[in-house]
């Protein structure tokens, strides 16, 4: 019995490093959304660090990124956006415009409460993402009030500073919303109910 070349074809030994990594479908669109969600916390920061921190209204300005951590973590749920709140807090940290190391523990945490409030006590909707996340900025803008107080960084009679900053963060998560859920559609909806 003859041999034929094309019964038998050896392995190709070019292929490099990315031609032995197989992604589905599935995992390069949840890749897709991840990287998305990053660039807009990226831009976010980049918007508020370069445009948005010479305007202030009486001492107070928008805090964005903190808005969107918490707006994707509360639409992704608390097991993947607790993750991703924990890395985005740390990378906000390390881009030296966060108040404090605080918010590495108190950003994910914001995030699971509320993602876990909403996921058990309300339906998925624009108003219930929106009321919680507002809430949660409002917590985390007073509790960042309450370190600065306590490390004597700031005093007192400026906790209005606090509340006009979080009331002006408030306004900016409606205008987070749709992008953030267009980018969480990318590979299939997690909610389940």
């Amino acid at each position: 019995m003859a041999r034929h070349d094309k019964d038998f074809r050896p392995d190709r030994e070019d292929s490099g490093l990315w031609g032995q990594l197989y992604l589905t479908k599935k995992q390069r669109l949840s890749a897709a959304k991840w990287l998305l969600y990053s660039l807009v916390v990226l831009a976010l920061s980049v918007v508020q660090d370069v445009m948005l921190s010479s305007l202030d209204l009486r001492g107070a300005t928008t805090d964005l990124v903190p808005c969107a951590i918490l707006t994707v973590c509360i639409l992704e749920g608390a097991d993947s956006g607790s993750l991703f709140s924990l890395l985005a807090a740390t990378v906000y940290l390390f881009s030296g415009t966060a108040p404090g190391v605080h918010v590495v523990v108190l950003l994910p945490l914001l995030g699971v409460i509320a993602s876990v409030f909403r996921q058990n006590y309300l339906r998925k909707s624009f108003f219930t993402t929106v009321l919680c996340a507002g809430a949660m900025v409002l917590v985390y803008e007073l509790t960042v009030f309450g370190v600065a107080l306590f490390v004597e960084q700031t005093y007192a009679a400026r906790v209005t500073v606090a509340l006009i900053t979080a009331g002006l963060s408030c306004l900016a998560i409606p205008l987070l919303y749709p992008i953030l859920v267009s980018i969480g559609k990318i590979g299939g909806e997690t909610w389940k109910e």
